[in-house]
């Protein structure tokens, strides 16, 4: 299987034109493979004795540009095999010279500080090229899409361009840079099946490359702060003093709801409690809602209208411009009709809502802990069987 790639390989490199063309298609061929220590330990070795065997220009242009951006330990066992070949007399691709040449120049970070649903952090390299790294807020903050543009003033002129209210470009360390990248590749690997753009497979390797070469050692502050419940509590008597939340004062369901948003914020949200965005709103109604919370359809039927002046609140005490805010707003109806159906369909219910409703439909008290525990050895008996 090696050899086939291998032989594949060496027919793909024919069409690099330039250096870092050499090192985005070597990256291309690195994520074909899982992104694990132990993937890359049997595959990158397996690979460059594969090219080294067939003793050809082409194999040895490939174990070139897989020297220029493999880990390290891996790079330096391509470079040998690539040595090895040269000094055998087989020629060196046009663009050898250009690999590994690339040196970090400067640093920005665009972001919507209104809605913050993740930032993008632009790496310029020598002046010709920038690597973007978009991380995501709503997904844990992990790296959710990989690209390479031209140089820094080409994006700053283009931004400069659309000038989009409350989207800023702002230049940061290259120290900050690595450090925010690398935190966002932490998570990423943390997260079970990723929903991420497949340029983050294929660009990744080059991507680590790239940020080896920028200062370490910076610790980012934690952007995680836990909020106690007097101030969960005393942002929820806010809410009902404020004009958005006065009519629900004295409704207990629809006090429930409200601080159901907040503990959702609180605990889930980036940002905290205070942040909504469209995709915000759509992630609690039509995933965490229906996943996390037990509930009649009445209770489910009156989330909307609590939720619509919650999002209202929320954007006047954050700042959010009358326009974005909007957009959070009918983002609530936008979702209505599928986090109705969501919740009831038992499918997209969590381990948690679905042991609450077989105890209910056992006729269980969830409020006497006998009973609760009775249940818990029936239902893993039952698991069991």
């Amino acid at each position: 299987m090696v050899a086939e790639v291998a032989e594949l390989a060496t027919q793909a490199v024919s069409e690099v034109t330039d250096g870092l063309d050499a090192e985005q298609w070597a990256s291309g061929l690195i994520g074909t493979w899982p992104h694990r220590p132990d993937a890359d330990a049997v595959f990158f070795p397996a690979l460059v004795r594969a090219l080294e065997a067939l003793r050809t220009a082409p194999a040895l242009a490939a174990l070139r540009a897989l020297s220029a951006i493999g880990a390290p330990g891996r790079a330096e066992q391509a470079r040998a095999a690539a040595e090895r070949l040269a000094a055998g007399g087989l020629p060196e691709p046009a663009w050898a010279g250009e690999l590994g040449v690339a040196r970090p120049t400067a640093a920005a970070l665009l972001c919507d500080d209104d809605f913050d649903d993740g930032v993008s952090v632009v790496i310029e390299f020598s002046g010709s090229h920038t690597l973007g790294v978009y991380v995501d807020h709503n997904l844990g903050g992990l790296v959710k899409d990989l690209f390479l543009a031209g140089p820094l003033a080409g994006v700053r002129a283009e931004f400069e361009r659309h000038d989009e209210p409350g989207i800023e470009l702002r230049t940061i360390e290259l120290g900050e840079a690595r450090a925010r990248v690398e935190a966002a590749l932490y998570m990423l690997d943390h997260t079970l099946d990723p929903p991420v753009n497949a340029d983050v497979f294929e660009l990744r390797a080059l991507a680590e490359a790239r940020l080896r070469l920028l200062p370490e050692g910076l610790e980012l502050p934690d952007p995680y702060r836990e909020i106690a419940p007097e101030e969960r509590e005393a942002l929820l008597a806010d809410f009902l003093a404020a004009p958005e939340g006065a009519r629900w004062r004295g409704d207990e369901e629809a006090e429930d709801i409200a601080a159901t948003a907040i503990d959702f914020g609180a605990d889930y949200n980036h940002g905290g409690p205070l942040r909504w965005s469209p995709v915000v709103v759509e992630l609690i109604m039509t995933d965490w809602l229906p996943r996390k919370l037990s509930g009649d359809a009445a209770f489910f039927e009156r989330v909307p209208d609590v939720l619509a002046d919650w999002v209202r609140y929320a954007g006047r005490r954050r700042g959010v411009p009358a326009g974005k805010l909007m957009e959070a707003v009918a983002a609530v109806e936008v979702n209505r009709d599928e986090m109705l159906g969501a919740v009831e369909d038992p499918e997209t219910w969590g381990p948690a809502k679905i042991f609450a409703a077989a105890a209910l439909a056992a006729g269980v008290d969830l409020t006497d802990a006998e009973q609760v525990e009775r249940f818990i050895e029936r239902y893993k008996e039952g698991l069991a069987a």
